[in-house]
């Protein structure tokens, strides 16, 4: 997998799920509802982000709760949050929608 400075990379068996990198900052943008495949994806991107060259990553997710976000979504987030310690980077969470954000309180975004 390539990750391309500033400009965005989608890969294309991964319909929903983005990586845009500008300078030191990596967006991770999340399109479609939770899934294992989508939640895969962006673990993979994770993994690419999580270089020396970044300081700061965001999780953008920008569609509302599907039936398994719950029980997906905190998973991504442990791992999301472990990968950005282990680089030595933030993390940032962002939600387009309000009971997105509700559920990213509850879990302590």
């Amino acid at each position: 997998m390539t990750v391309l400075e500033h400009e965005t990379y989608e890969p294309a068996n991964d319909p929903g799920v983005r990586l845009e990198r500008a300078g030191t900052q990596v967006r991770i943008v999340i399109e479609a509802q939770l899934s294992e495949v989508v939640s895969s994806a962006a673990r993979e991107l994770l993994v690419d982000a999580c270089d020396r060259r970044t300081r700061r990553i965001v999780i953008s997710l920008e569609a509302g709760l599907g039936p398994v976000d719950h029980e997906i979504l905190p998973h991504l987030l442990d791992v999301a949050e472990r990968r950005c310690w282990s680089a030595s980077c933030h993390l940032d969470v962002t939600a387009s929608t309000p009971e997105v954000s509700e559920l990213l309180e509850t879990l302590g975004f």
